[in-house]
């Protein structure tokens, strides 16, 4: 899996992952260069914090990074004990909603967070997955259309994540 390569801490601003070929290629052209020095070019991966707030804006940035569409994160802080924060977002098939959990599981496992529980993977109509302060839900439009978590979470302010909308 690509690694998300910019620093995450409470301060950060999301911004878009570097897909790991980019990646590759650059530092491929930078060695072959005249001078090949690449010292001025590392690119330095910290753990993200254990802030919730930071964990889900990760699970947002994971689930862009597989083109997830209207990526929501509401902050349930001082509304429920269920968790901190919900990061809703929807897919296109169940391939995709497949590809959008699977980002964010592998994401979370390299950053040394475990779930707690994973519900729905079978049907992929709705993958829900538990980091306990943090839920992740992989929706299709049909199935968040139908259930609403925002509109029942109205009172939930969004956290801005500044992740573009059309690529």
């Amino acid at each position: 899996m690509a690694q998300l390569a910019r620093q995450y801490s409470a301060a950060a601003k999301p911004a878009s992952p570097l897909k790991e070929n980019e990646l590759t290629q650059y530092l491929n052209e930078r060695l072959n260069s005249e001078d090949g020095d690449l010292e001025e070019d590392i690119i330095e991966i910290e753990p993200i914090d254990d802030d919730p707030e930071v964990r889900a804006r990760f699970i947002a940035d994971c689930a862009y990074a597989v083109k997830a569409e209207d990526i929501a994160a509401l902050d349930l802080r001082g509304l429920t004990i269920i968790a901190d924060f919900f990061v809703v977002c929807t897919g296109n098939s169940s391939i995709q909603i497949r590809a959008i959990a699977n980002r964010i599981e592998d994401g979370m496992r390299e950053q040394g967070f475990k779930k707690l529980r994973a519900e729905g993977y079978q049907e992929a109509s709705w993958v829900l997955l538990d980091y306990g302060d943090v839920v992740a839900h992989v929706m299709a439009a049909e199935q968040r259309e139908f259930y609403q978590l925002e509109k029942f979470w109205a009172e939930a302010p969004r956290l801005e994540l500044g992740l573009e909308p059309d690529r």
